[in-house]
């Protein structure tokens, strides 16, 4: 990596854990410069629109990643053992925010929401529809039958919710980030009452 893109990816990471940290309007751009150890006036080299730009490419960037981990095949799951596949699958999603980087970027893009722009949420509900259709996707290679296909994807609608809602309890109500902490039975459960709905 050269020098230029480790500064700016340290202006990125410096900013990132400061807006997770203070918020956005809690961090100044002199925050920024010191925690980064550049002179003032560097980061505005980087990021010309300022403080605002280094928001959007930090929600972009992690968006991007969370895309990246939970975008994994899905074929081949088989009927006998398909709660432990979705468990596994959860256990993907569950990466992209077992990391400072992931984290941070999670609780920015939750609490300043009202900053986002049009695009930037689209990004998010995109993300989430992609890893839904490729659940549904799965789910009709378990069970091809035609008659079933609207059931499935309200299905594989219910396991993303499920994935969100303890995502969502676990970071930011429980604040926990340890992954042994959480009661990943009752996930399990959970995951085997809607697969249920499958054999009906």
């Amino acid at each position: 990596m050269k020098k230029s893109d480790q500064q700016r990816q340290n202006i990125i990471d410096v900013g990132r854990a400061l807006f997770a940290k203070n918020g956005y309007a809690g961090t100044s751009t002199r925050m920024i410069n010191e925690q980064a150890g550049i002179a003032e006036g560097l980061l505005y080299y980087y990021f010309p629109q300022g403080k605002r730009q280094l928001l959007d490419t930090i929600v972009h960037d992690g968006i991007v990643a969370r895309r990246n981990t939970a975008a994994i095949q899905l074929q081949d799951w088989h009927a006998d053992n398909l709660a432990d596949q979705v468990m596994t699958l959860f256990h993907t999603f569950w990466q992209s925010f077992d990391n400072d980087a992931g984290y941070q970027s999670f609780l920015i893009t939750i609490r300043e929401r009202p900053l986002l722009s049009a695009e930037q949420s689209q990004w998010l509900i995109s993300t989430i529809e992609g890893v839904q259709e490729q659940i549904t996707t799965a789910l009709r290679g378990v069970d091809p039958r035609p008659e079933q296909r609207e059931r499935l994807a309200t299905i594989a609608q219910l396991i993303m919710s499920i994935f969100q809602r303890t995502v969502y309890d676990e970071l930011l109500i429980r604040d926990s980030r340890n992954p042994a902490a959480m009661d990943r039975a009752d996930v399990r459960r959970e995951i085997c009452l809607v697969l249920e709905l499958m054999k009906k």
